[in-house]
């Protein structure tokens, strides 16, 4: 009788978590491909198309290790449609719910062997397939759902590694650990709480834990090698004890709701979480238990708060980056929710409403918005469709932030060009003399025409960027379509001939030389290099032109331009100053003969030229020959 009972329990309990993880899976797969890509869903994509020698690199100057780039990179290689990209944190999602239910075994047994442990797991399990903050972010392709998957793993092997030594057990919480905090650096609070719980209810098994300890930090010890120096130049000195405490105390509500991941319900779920855990804490007291297992979930939860709270005062608080404690929470309303049900029937059933009920209305709606992601319009295709329509197979793209790369790379086919990058946006900014030498160069070497998606433009270090390709390319167009600047370079020309113009404009601006493509070839490109000065200050801001006619007076080419590629207008030169402004003509296919260049200035608002000393509103620099586009 007592054996077909216990078999008739765990097939209930198997039925029970084949439930728990099919309504996790239905939660986690609804609407999975039907969302945008979101910014930082580019950036995981751009990223892991890299080599792993490039990906370690950026991830030092990055605030997330390579461990996740690696794995999506190979995930890319079958497949690059949303629902796919996602999948792989949709897997990671999913094993949380099993992981819940085996590690919320351990973690009761290890704390309170006397006490049946499968209803916490199976709690545990239950909460996790319907937690609003482990379906959303089991639907971006990002690293946070394999964190929260390998910080319970960790934990699991660890608790049944110290209650039962076995090498097995160690050597798995030595991999899924490492592996842990090579995917997300926030994981390293919760090791820590699980390794002090362990020496504090098990301070006879305190050598092979120290040892573990110790392995653990040997397997780490070369990416710290490796990142931690350009980690520290990042946080600089932003980050010091008292500043550090004022973070945590100032963003302590905002860690609160970010746990229990209440976006889109208010307050309310907040404070049904924390009635639920009281009210556990108040049936456990009643009936005199130990209440040693809640320091596993108190310790996990309070370290990664605090590190999170702290490491804002260098990057940013963003609630994402609790994710490894929010299965600890898990854990701890598991704990409640069982309190209560063992007490009485009725108080299970109020367990089971303050969990569900305030999560709802977050489930039904934020969860599947992706708001938290996607700051106002964004449009992922938005740059493939504009490169798409103005750029050849030759060219070659570059991007100033690794999530436009990403979302490019996401739509990119053969037919479209080849990107690269300059990263001067945040999170990462590399740089500007190493990326230009092992990057910029050798593509102006091997294209005519590079394109630079500059998002946010000249801002910040956009502007140092912009500045060398002014000086050393030859910008021949340029657009903004939204907060993003468009321009085209084309590389350098080697037959040039210089002249010492020295052709001064009425209002004392003076052309003084010019040096120009000599001989080029249909379907190719014409460089202009001018230098400027005034011999007064200049009140008026005007545009040059310079311009391709054929011997009949037609224009075959142009470009017009504010002084060093809109960088320097004229309003800004100071009596004196020789100031160089680059020009690239592109010459359409059907080009040919001898074509006569000019140059001059003209006002923007009214188009009227400005005119030279002698009347003419031009200047003719001399004659490029052009060969015709073989057949």
């Amino acid at each position: 009788m007592v054996d077909k009972k216990h078999r008739n329990g765990k097939v209930g309990r198997i039925a029970l978590l084949s439930a728990c993880i099919l309504a996790g899976f239905a939660l986690r797969m609804r609407l999975l491909g039907q969302q945008p890509l979101a910014w930082d869903e580019g950036w995981s994509i751009g990223l892991s198309s890299l080599g792993w020698s490039e990906i370690n690199r950026i991830t030092a100057l990055d605030v997330h290790p390579p461990l996740y780039y690696y794995l999506f990179g190979l995930w890319q290689m079958l497949g690059r449609g949303e629902t796919w990209l996602r999948f792989l944190s949709v897997a990671a999602g999913m094993a949380t719910i099993p992981l819940a239910y085996i590690t919320g075994c351990a973690w009761v047994r290890f704390s309170d062997p006397e006490r049946p442990a499968e209803s916490v797991g199976l709690w545990s399990a239950g909460i996790a397939a319907a937690s609003p903050f482990l379906v959303y972010y089991a639907q971006v392709a990002r690293m946070y759902a394999l964190s929260a998957a390998l910080a319970l793993l960790c934990t699991y092997c660890l608790l049944n590694a110290v209650e039962d030594p076995r090498l097995g057990m160690y050597l798995g919480f030595l991999l899924s650990a490492a592996a842990a905090i090579y995917t997300f650096y926030y994981c390293a609070p919760v090791i820590a709480a699980i390794l002090i719980c362990a020496l504090w209810m098990r301070p006879r098994r305190w050598l092979p834990v120290m040892a573990a300890a110790a392995g653990l930090g040997a397997l780490y010890a070369p990416w710290l090698f490796y990142a931690l120096p350009p980690m520290l130049t990042r946080v600089g000195a932003r980050t010091g004890a008292g500043s550090a405490m004022a973070g945590i105390v100032r963003l302590l509500p905002d860690a609160m709701y970010g746990l229990v991941f209440a976006y889109g319900s208010g307050w309310w779920p907040v404070w049904a979480a924390v009635l639920l855990t009281v009210g556990g804490l108040f049936v456990a007291w009643r009936r005199r238990e130990r209440l040693r297992a809640l320091v596993l979930p108190a310790l996990a939860i309070g370290l990664t708060t605090a590190a999170v709270c702290a490491g804002a005062q260098a990057h940013m608080f963003a609630a994402r980056y609790l994710i490894p404690a929010s299965v600890f929470a898990v854990l701890l309303l598991a704990w409640a929710s069982d309190q209560l049900r063992r007490s009485s029937n009725w108080l299970g059933v109020l367990a089971a409403l303050l969990v569900a009920v305030p999560a709802a209305p977050t489930l039904k709606n934020y969860v599947y918005s992706k708001s938290y992601e996607v700051s106002g319009v964004f449009d992922p295709q938005a740059d493939y469709r504009f490169l798409r329509d103005k750029t050849w197979r030759e060219d070659l793209v570059f991007f100033n932030v690794l999530s436009l790369a990403g979302l490019y790379e996401r739509y990119h086919t053969p037919s479209n060009p080849d990107w690269s990058y300059v990263l001067r946006w945040d999170p990462v900014v590399e740089p500007l003399g190493s990326a230009v030498a092992e990057r910029v160069l050798p593509a102006a070497r091997r294209h005519r025409r590079l394109w630079f998606v500059l998002y946010k433009g000249t801002v910040a270090a956009n502007r140092d960027l912009k500045e060398w390709l002014d000086a050393n390319l030859f910008p021949a167009f340029g657009e903004w379509r939204g907060d993003t600047l468009y321009v085209q370079y084309l590389s350098p020309t080697t037959d040039l001939t210089r002249s010492e113009v020295q052709a001064t404009f009425i209002n004392g601006i003076q052309l003084r030389t010019a040096e120009y493509t000599r001989r080029t070839g249909a379907d190719d490109r014409v460089t202009v290099r001018l230098t400027w000065t005034t011999a007064e200050p200049i009140q008026q801001s005007y545009k040059v032109f310079v311009h391709l006619y054929a011997p009949d007076g037609r224009l075959v080419t142009q470009h017009d331009a504010v002084p060093t590629n809109e960088l320097r207008p004229t309003s800004s030169w100071q009596p004196g100053e020789v100031i160089t402004d680059n020009h690239g003509l592109w010459l359409p296919a059907d080009a040919s003969g001898a074509l006569r260049l000019v140059v001059g200035m003209y006002d923007p608002l009214s188009n009227a030229r400005l005119d030279l000393a002698d009347g003419s509103d031009h200047v003719s620099l001399g004659v490029v020959d052009v060969a015709p586009k073989e057949d």
